[in-house]
């Protein structure tokens, strides 16, 4: 069954690193059951953006660095690592420019 995941911003503020960790893993796993259904990424950018959750947190050079991943199912420790630090420095980011 194809799902669609939405989560809020105050949610993801309050993600540990394993939580962070889980949720690009469910991300990949509702995307890639998407990829696996026949629908090409083009037609899922059409209906909804699984990436738009977390680009408000993730630097510019992370970013591209977690929707590779996610299309190419790529979960590697080392891949994680990468996203896991830049998102740590984005929630630092976020809550400095929003005050919180």
């Amino acid at each position: 069954m194809i799902k669609i995941i939405k989560t809020s911003t105050s949610d993801i503020l309050k993600f540990n690193n394993e939580e962070f960790r889980n949720y690009i893993f469910l991300l990949q796993d509702n995307l890639q059951e998407k990829l696996e259904s026949g629908l090409t990424i083009d037609e899922i950018l059409d209906i909804e953006d699984p990436f738009e959750s977390l680009e408000l947190f993730l630097p510019e050079e992370v970013y591209p660095i977690m929707v590779l991943a996610m299309i190419n199912n790529i979960r590697s420790d080392t891949v994680m690592e990468a996203l896991t630090e830049g998102f740590n420095k984005g929630i630092d980011d976020y809550k400095k420019k929003h005050n919180i």
